[in-house]
């Protein structure tokens, strides 16, 4: 589940175009965006219970409630049909768009004013939408239910800063996800690669050792390549943020004013993370169009893939012919290993007629009930520092899930902007490093070009 899809340029600047929303449905009026925290503190050994699903509630009406990932169709059943319990008179109608239709789905249904009631969003989409005040302000709602204000304090603080403007809250916490690489120990082992030890936090396992791997676990036959070693795709993510990071580069800097991929630390991150495709050990463009990346792995084209927790449950279910297991982002030569942290928001619309009925449904999402169910299936981590530990159940495969949770406290969000959009000033990033890693167009003058595009987007300046 991609899940720092941001909005098209061509959305974004059609929905900035949108004449002025109808008379505010809530108080609170969106400011300038708080900083996004730069890494989730470490999960407590001994988390507060939290409140459980609040009792039934009398209120009747039906509401809408998109969001994508088949993936986690079935955990989004589950809780719909759980919260019939809690509130009978409230109808959910949850509707499944696939990850390609829904951004576009969605930002087409808020412009013409009949966007579903509820949806998911993802933090880069929450800073501009709430910057344009399209999103609902669940704080008054949150102020006079001390049950309900139990619930959200019980969030990891970071998710709950991330989905709060000027301090109020606009969305509620679902989920959380890191990054780490997926990988094939069958085909490792027909390499005579040993998996690394864990004893010392996988220190061995570098840049160096990375690259190796990749190396031999990559095969052709007949001058066509059969099986890959690693899948390095152009995406920030599932890809070169997780290199950059660890390397001691930034995307932008500070202030957020000026992108800072073109310094020393992150470019020479972006080099070495674009060998793998440039030396054939990850899949073209071509090869990712014509299979689904996922079916890769678990078809055994892919010895390693870099990936979020989102995958692990797709992987246990189709994963019938090797082992697999997880290792971290590989070390970098600073001696970090950073990767790139998410998560995603239970969100009302603006425009929704009975902001009051949806509330009663995201409350439910963010009760320990409601999330544990997300927990217990193994579905994604809750966002709860309680039923997050569900996630982490020793029975659930693969054996070193658990890196998942213990790259959380170093891990950092990606430093998105409200306007300009993230979408604006980091697409020129991505069409510049895709033409390094299609055709093999020199990396240190495509960064230059894109950072001089993305600054002069970022200025306000024509582009």
């Amino acid at each position: 589940m991609e899940q720092t899809k941001k909005l098209g340029r061509r959305d974004f600047l059609r929905w900035c175009g949108l004449a002025a929303a109808a008379t505010a449905l809530a108080a609170c009026a969106p400011a300038a965006p708080a900083a996004a925290p730069t890494a989730v503190p470490a999960q407590a050994t001994e988390a507060p219970a939290g409140q459980q699903a609040a009792p039934a509630t009398t209120g009747k009406g039906s509401l809408r409630y998109m969001y994508w990932g088949t993936e986690q169709e079935a955990a989004v059943k589950a809780q719909v049909e759980a919260f019939k319990q809690v509130a009978p008179g409230i109808t959910v109608d949850a509707q499944l768009v696939p990850w390609d239709q829904y951004w576009d789905k969605l930002l087409t249904a808020i412009a013409g004013g009949s966007a579903p009631e509820t949806y998911w969003l993802n933090m880069d989409n929450f800073t501009a939408l709430v910057a344009k005040d399209a999103l609902f302000c669940i704080q008054p709602y949150l102020d006079k239910e001390d049950a309900a204000k139990a619930d959200w304090t019980i969030n990891f603080d970071p998710l709950k800063e991330a989905y709060s403007y000027n301090k109020e809250a606009y969305s509620w916490p679902r989920d959380y996800d890191t990054i780490a690489v997926a990988v094939n120990l069958d085909l490792f082992k027909a390499a005579g690669l040993d998996y690394p030890s864990s004893a010392d936090n996988f220190k061995a396992w570098d840049w160096g050792t990375f690259r190796t791997y990749a190396e031999k676990l990559t095969k052709q036959e007949g001058g066509r390549t059969t099986q890959f070693g690693v899948l390095a795709t152009n995406t920030d993510q599932e890809g070169w943020f997780n290199w950059i990071y660890s390397n001691g580069g930034t995307i932008l800097n500070q202030d957020k004013t000026q992108v800072t991929i073109g310094e020393k630390p992150a470019l020479d991150a972006l080099r070495e993370y674009v060998s793998y495709r440039l030396k054939g050990w990850s899949p073209g463009e071509e090869s990712l169009q014509s299979q689904d990346t996922n079916a890769m792995f678990y078809t055994g084209k892919l010895g390693m893939m870099i990936t979020g927790d989102w995958n692990v449950g797709v992987f246990n279910d189709n994963i019938k012919d090797f082992e697999w297991d997880l290792l971290p982002i590989p070390y970098a030569p600073t001696g970090k290993s950073i990767c790139m942290i998410h998560g995603l928001g239970n969100t009302i619309d603006k425009k929704a007629k009975d902001p009051e009925l949806c509330f009663q449904w995201i409350k439910f999402l963010g009760s320990k009930d409601g999330s544990s169910i997300l927990g217990k299936t193994g579905t994604v981590i809750p966002s709860r520092q309680d039923t997050a530990q569900l996630w982490f159940d020793p029975s659930f495969k693969p054996a070193h899930r658990k890196i998942y949770l213990d790259w959380t406290p170093t891990a950092v969000f990606f430093p998105n902007t409200a306007k300009p959009s993230t979408a604006e000033w980091e697409k020129p990033i991505l069409d510049q490093l895709t033409l390094v890693m299609e055709q093999g167009k020199d990396l240190e003058q495509a960064i230059n070009e894109a950072v001089q595009t993305a600054n002069n987007i970022l200025a306000g300046k024509a582009t």
